[in-house]
């Protein structure tokens, strides 16, 4: 089965640098320019790598946050469980008093 985290998107499509096709005969292009394309690239993933370690670390954080709360609230379900076991075995048997009509 299929989630949306398996889906191909924008993202997987390939770019110009991938398949390595410029516009321009190899003979008619300045290697500067292809130099100075190749290096904006580089420094345009290098941010998108940054930006997504950034939220990699910010969604851990949550991660750890959450974690910690439902440790808590599992202690808290454990415990009233207890309590509602010890008051039971504690009431012992149910007095009953006969009623005469």
């Amino acid at each position: 089965m299929k989630n949306i985290l398996n889906v191909t998107g924008f993202r997987d499509v390939k770019n110009i640098h991938s398949i390595n096709a410029r516009s321009i005969p190899k003979i008619m292009r300045s290697s500067y320019l292809e130099l100075y394309l190749l290096k904006k690239e580089m420094d345009r993933l290098e941010k998108e790598i940054f930006l997504l370690d950034k939220k990699r670390n910010n969604a851990g954080a949550q991660l750890e946050i959450i974690g910690k709360q439902v440790k808590k609230l599992h202690k808290e379900i454990i415990a009233g469980q207890k309590r509602k076991s010890v008051k039971t075995s504690s009431a012992g048997q149910i007095r009953t008093i006969p009623i005469r009509y």
